[in-house]
């Protein structure tokens, strides 16, 4: 064998990792545009309402995954450092805090479909968002007990699995929606886009339960229930999922405030934004894909040969996200105005989404950036530092930038910011500073911060 092989089969295995995570995240995608697809269509009286719908359930999805991320980094580790006894505690673990998460979304969901009213909106879309939420209550369970599998499935690469269960949900979730939302036989409305996702992630929990029962590759990972308990596990993964699960719910909700502030404006606006979102969407899989890959491979190599190759593998994390940051954004800024009429012929809202156009482009290259090197630097173990980066910059870029530029009190230049446009320019300004700092730690690590300091400092007192 050649001394390029070894390398071409690890990047080969890498790649066909890295597909069957992307796969998966398209179909997950695929959902909430489904939905716009088929509303926009069939019923776009109510694409307000869904939006506003998505704005609640969106977020509880994305934090949840977010915290049980920690189980692939950690899992990781230990399958490098070949302590597969403490895969048990990892799963037991897991799964404990799975059940508090299931029912901390049930309740979540069920208060805001009964007693939230929101501002701004007429009394149809508020009836159409909450039947929308109270039909998606009874999916907090499996959806959450898929994604502890998915997570665990990620640390032993048994991705593939995964990702055909989402396949088989989402045609399920397709063709139950075509029939439920607004057919000759049921004119469910937004209730049948919740019936359809809560039916779909049933079938796809109870799937990933057989396949962690009775696949061998899991077989490291069961427990019985009177394992003897290993508390120092359950504070891992606290010390891990915990400050990813609150940056992440400080981005989206800032997206959802995005959603809130918008709606404010004129419908057109809020329609124009939920299109636009969805494209950004689509183009933020292959973001969390290479996040994931990264923290397994740089988290592997923490556990194989410690912290220096560990951070070697994110000095090269760094420099493939910038190269795939900037294929991103270059094909968001030539197609997207072509995939923008894929979702409606309704000119003005077409004109608003081209406007929003570039600063997508831009949010999608600074985001990518941020995302990968804050999994890195959670793969080295360094946890509080990107959550309070991220938290800080979003909330700058959406609240204070964001709001300026939508309301007028802020310009760039003779450029007018006004409305959905004004909101993601202010994103944009926002995660740039997030994504250089983040980056600049990942690459160089403390050293490299206390050196561009002092450079700094010292050109400015010559």
């Amino acid at each position: 064998m050649s001394e390029h092989e070894p390398f071409l089969v690890n990047l080969n295995r890498d790649l066909s990792f890295l597909f069957s995570i992307w796969v998966g995240q398209l179909f997950v995608v695929a959902y909430a545009v489904v939905d716009v697809l088929i509303v926009g269509n069939r019923r776009p009286d109510l694409l307000g309402a869904l939006a506003l719908g998505n704005a609640i359930y969106g977020p509880l999805g994305v934090i949840i995954t977010a915290f049980f991320s920690s189980i692939t980094i950690n899992a990781s580790r230990i399958i490098a450092e070949k302590s597969v006894a403490t895969l048990k505690y990892i799963a037991y673990y897991g799964f404990a805090s799975g059940i508090f998460a299931a029912s901390f979304s049930f309740f979540v969901m069920k208060y805001f479909s009964t007693v939230h009213h929101w501002s701004n909106q007429s009394p149809y879309l508020v009836v159409a968002t909450q039947d929308y939420l109270d039909a998606l209550t009874s999916s907090a369970l499996p959806f959450i007990l898929f994604r502890i599998i998915a997570c665990i499935a990620n640390s032993i690469r048994a991705t593939a699995y995964i990702t055909v269960l989402q396949g088989i949900g989402l045609i399920v979730k397709i063709t139950l929606s075509l029939a439920l939302v607004d057919s000759p036989y049921f004119q469910l409305g937004l209730i049948g886009c919740g019936l359809s996702t809560t039916i779909a992630f049933y079938i796809m929990g109870i799937g990933a339960t057989l396949l962690f029962l009775f696949d061998r590759r899991f077989s490291v990972f069961r427990f019985d229930f009177f394992l003897s308990r290993e508390p120092s596990q359950l504070v891992l993964l606290l010390r891990t999922g915990l400050p990813v699960a609150f940056s992440t719910l400080s981005e989206v909700a800032a997206f959802g405030y995005m959603t809130i502030l918008i709606s404010k404006f004129d419908a057109d606006q809020l329609s124009a934004h939920q299109i636009v979102s969805n494209v950004y969407n689509v183009g933020y899989t292959l973001v969390v894909s290479l996040a994931v890959l990264f923290s397994v491979k740089i988290s592997q190599a923490f556990g194989l040969e410690g912290q220096i190759a560990a951070g070697r593998k994110a000095r090269t994390a760094i420099f493939v996200t910038m190269a795939v940051g900037f294929l991103l954004a270059s094909l968001h800024m030539f197609f997207g105005a072509a995939v923008f009429r894929l979702h409606t012929a309704d000119e003005r809202v077409l004109s608003i989404s081209n406007r929003i156009l570039i600063f997508l482009s831009l949010v999608i290259f600074v985001d990518c950036l941020q995302t990968s090197a804050a999994a890195a630097l959670r793969a080295l173990g360094i946890n509080a530092f990107p959550a309070f980066v991220q938290i800080i910059s979003l909330w700058i870029g959406v609240a204070v930038l964001g709001d300026g530029f939508a309301t007028q009190r802020l310009w760039l230049g003779s450029v007018n910011l006004v409305s959905a446009t004004g909101v993601w320019c202010g994103v944009f300004f926002g995660l740039l500073p997030s994504a250089l700092i983040m980056s600049l730690v990942a690459s160089g690590g403390s050293k490299a911060i206390c050196k561009h300091l002092r450079r700094i400092i010292s050109q400015c007192t010559r």
